[in-house]
């Protein structure tokens, strides 16, 4: 079962390899740049954040990604300029994305308004090899190259205040559609394949050491449903992060969160599937790491606003 469940994932990506490799994530609140280029700059300070997530454990060529963002405030603030360096895979797919990002910050109201553009190279990578075909001589298989390499770039907008933060993006805004005829992948104009965020939290205090943030991420991709991430995170004296998500198809999320210092933090998140792969698998595990290389803010927090 879990064998077939990957070959009917490799056959319908073989046909539109696209922003459909966009990975989840549990930790858009403390990874924002993963998801929306105006996030760039946002910590006022230095900042690089590693994460990984392994979906799907007990699934053979399950989705892994990897992602690696450093971004960091320059010319009085005004200016936010970021990498961000991801790598997904699934199956005999593998997909790298190298974006520089600049955000551009204003004063608005009680906050900050960033509108922000990410600009790079997408890689694609498909390991023909690794198919088993039933004609040895398939001149498809045998004729496709293995690597393409095609341009990307993302569009977003963030506004935060101190206690509030709303961002709109498209991250990874180019799909790409595998022309049978050449074996090559070419840009898909009409952007059916890319993925439209919308993201949301609040910090409500309940007393001198305990605060809440609820958050809500919601990701439109024109030929899926619209996928919502609900959480909660309730912070313990500014250290400590304990909260619990449902994301809309039926997925349980629980995570934790731990600032050891004024510059480390740290979290974890498994997500349990009630549907029919939670059958078959062990979960979902993501870890993620942020570093402050100078601490700039009087309040810690995961919150970037």
């Amino acid at each position: 079962m879990k064998r077939l469940f990957i070959s009917i994932l490799v056959v319908s990506f073989s046909l539109h390899l696209s922003a459909q490799l966009f990975p989840l994530s549990d930790h858009y609140v403390v990874n924002g740049l993963a998801i929306n280029p105006a996030y760039a700059g946002c910590q006022d300070a230095l900042s690089a954040t590693i994460s990984y997530r392994d979906q799907w454990v007990g699934f053979k060529d399950s989705p892994k990604s990897y992602f690696l963002s450093v971004h960091t405030p320059v010319n009085n603030d005004r200016i936010g300029l970021g990498l961000l360096v991801e790598k997904n895979s699934i199956g005999i797919f593998k997909e790298t994305s190298i974006l520089g990002n600049y955000a551009y910050r204003m004063e608005l109201s009680d906050g900050k308004l960033a509108l922000g553009l990410g600009f790079g190279l997408t890689v694609l990578n498909t390991a023909w090899n690794e198919l088993v075909a039933a004609d040895a001589d398939d001149t498809q298989l045998i004729n496709y190259p293995t690597s393409s390499v095609l341009p990307n770039f993302s569009l977003g907008a963030y506004y935060y205040t101190k206690k509030y933060y709303i961002g709109i993006s498209m991250p990874l805004l180019l799909d790409y559609e595998l022309d049978k005829s050449t074996g090559k992948y070419k840009i898909d104009g009409n952007f059916s394949g890319s993925n439209y965020f919308l993201s949301a939290g609040y910090e409500v205090g309940l007393s001198s050491q305990v605060k809440l943030l609820p958050s809500l991420l919601i990701k439109y991709h024109l030929n899926n449903t619209i996928q919502i991430d609900y959480t909660a995170q309730v912070n313990l004296k500014d250290r400590i992060w304990m909260g619990v998500g449902y994301r809309n198809k039926n997925i349980l999320v629980g995570m934790l969160q731990c600032q050891l210092n004024y510059q480390i933090r740290m979290g974890y998140s498994y997500d349990y599937e009630f549907g029919t792969i939670g059958k078959y698998v062990n979960g979902t595990h993501e870890i993620v790491f942020n570093y402050v290389f100078k601490f700039a803010r009087k309040v810690i927090g995961p919150r970037q606003f």
